[in-house]
């Protein structure tokens, strides 16, 4: 990737909401009647003659992450023809076969809105989920994606999580080191019930730890980016791209 571009530049969320928006209800006829939504406007920049890593190398490390990755249904086909050999991290044969920048950074919406439901899904334990990603004429690298949520705090989380894994993946390579420990965490917290306060966790840390086979420091440290990524405070993060240190 280009030292010209930040990790914030390459997906820069504008903004995120959370509603029905009945006015998408059509656009996929997988949508449940009503079901509430989480909404993303983002922009995706890829610098001319970006040296990206190879798109099946970067979705083999995403499935190692999120192993249901692999079912998902996707109607524009984009775990199609995949070489899951994890030996070519960066090829000639970037993303889509036209190798154009305005079908690259379409694969790379794509990817993120699929990474979004991954998580949404198994971390509140949806039975279905399903989002629709929709381009900008004008910006022509600005997305929004609407996908089905049942958690605000979650949804929050979900996106600023995977924008920062994506990041990561097209810069490097690489996931952040403690991303399969954040996941565990988040969905520790939600399933005891401890997803919306942060205040309530500071007595717990200890248990956290035990149940977790973490370190107490881990735990705080883990916390911490929890709260970064808009889990116990989404209305204070209106427009944030915050990143693992």
């Amino acid at each position: 990737m280009s030292k010209d571009l930040s990790l914030k530049d390459i997906l820069n969320i504008k903004e995120i909401t959370y509603g029905e928006f009945p006015e998408i209800s059509n656009l996929n006829p997988r949508f449940r009647t009503d079901s509430q939504k989480v909404k993303v406007t983002l922009d995706i920049q890829v610098a001319e003659a970006a040296d990206l890593p190879d798109f099946s190398f970067i979705v083999g490390k995403l499935f190692r992450l999120l192993p249901t990755l692999k079912t998902h249904q996707c109607g524009e086909h984009l775990f199609d023809n995949l070489k899951l050999d994890g030996k070519t991290p960066r090829s000639s044969h970037h993303f889509s076969a036209c190798n154009c920048r305005l079908d690259i950074v379409t694969d790379i919406a794509h990817l993120m809105e699929h990474v979004i439901i991954d998580l949404l899904s198994n971390i509140t334990r949806m039975p279905s989920c399903s989002g629709i990603t929709c381009g900008y004429r004008e910006p022509g690298n600005r997305f929004d994606m609407f996908v089905e949520c049942r958690d605000k705090n979650v949804g929050w989380f979900s996106i600023n999580f995977a924008a920062d894994i994506i990041r990561r993946l097209l810069e490097s390579g690489n996931l952040p080191k403690s991303a399969h420990r954040l996941l565990d965490l988040v969905k520790y917290l939600y399933r005891n019930g401890s997803s919306r306060d942060q205040t309530e966790l500071g007595s717990t840390t200890e248990l956290i730890a035990k149940d977790l086979g973490l370190k107490k420091n881990e735990v705080s440290s883990l916390l911490q980016k929890l709260k970064d990524f808009g889990l116990f405070a989404p209305d204070q993060i209106k427009t944030s791209s915050p990143t693992f240190n």
